[in-house]
């Protein structure tokens, strides 16, 4: 899987001048969703503000809440540890399911997905770091409404691309 590094130096430097807006984090999505064989709404952007993060991409979460980095979200985990992480059992491990919740997917018009087919079964979770600092996360997930329904597993050379994908992407985390 190729990390299509031609258009994402297009996107990264078209975000470098601007930041992380609304805009350049639906653009970036639209092309992570692509990479990685998920739904747009299905990668998470997470800027680090302070002593929190808060989602940039999908929008609808920017205001919804924050993560606070001293709670055991995996975000929180992936800032403190800088590691990269794939977790193929997320519903079946402990964790907050406030995020879950807000239905990111639909459309106004477009017929809302089930509750159950919303749930995180796989996720990815990258650390973007720059100058050795965090400045955000990025995490991929598939949801569905159980882990065969949700789709693959996510491998260890995805996670490397990913890795690689957001040390691209940190110049535009400011």
């Amino acid at each position: 899987m190729a990390t299509s590094a031609p258009h994402l130096a297009q996107l990264t430097a078209a975000c470098e001048t601007e930041g992380l807006t609304v805009a350049n984090s639906e653009k970036l999505a639209v092309e992570l969703a692509r990479i990685f064989g998920v739904k747009q709404e299905e990668v998470g952007i997470l800027r680090l503000e302070t002593d929190s993060l808060v989602f940039v991409h999908p929008a609808k979460l920017h205001n919804v809440g924050r993560i606070p980095l001293n709670s055991q979200a995996v975000a929180a985990h992936t800032a403190h540890s800088k590691r990269p992480e794939i977790i193929n059992s997320f519903a079946r491990t402990r964790h907050a399911t406030f995020f879950e919740m807000v239905d990111v997917s639909s459309k106004p018009g477009e017929k809302k997905p089930a509750k159950e087919d919303q749930i995180i079964q796989k996720l990815m979770s990258v650390p973007v770091i720059l100058v050795n600092q965090v400045v955000g996360i990025i995490q991929i997930c598939r949801k569905g409404a159980t882990a065969p329904a949700a789709g693959a597993d996510f491998t260890p050379p995805e996670l490397q691309n990913l890795v690689a994908v957001a040390a691209l992407l940190a110049k535009c985390f400011h």
